[in-house]
């Protein structure tokens, strides 16, 4: 018994152990790439999208001085989304 321990049982652990491990780091690596934060904020009299402090698209076809009060508000405090695709969608309903 304990030389197959030795020769089978403990190699097979320690490579099911090293897969293990690979496959978290992976997996924990994939999250931290797919977690890009959109905001669609106030740019000047329009509505910009912004990738953290970079401006990605701006909206010039909407203007902030024609919305209601409570959509300017919300575009000053910054709306996040997850997608580009995401902020056009929501954008949709702007677009006059």
């Amino acid at each position: 018994m304990p030389s197959f321990i030795k020769k089978f049982l403990f190699p097979t652990l320690t490579l099911i152990s090293v897969f293990v491990i690979i496959l978290y780091f992976i997996n924990d690596y994939q999250n931290v790439n797919t977690t890009v934060n959109y905001t669609l904020k106030s740019y000047k009299n329009t509505v910009a999208l912004y990738n953290g402090e970079e401006i990605v698209k701006i909206y010039n076809n909407i203007v902030l001085n024609t919305l209601p009060e409570k959509d300017i508000q919300s575009f000053n405090n910054g709306i996040s989304v997850a997608t580009p695709a995401q902020a056009e969608i929501l954008l949709e309903d702007y677009d006059s």
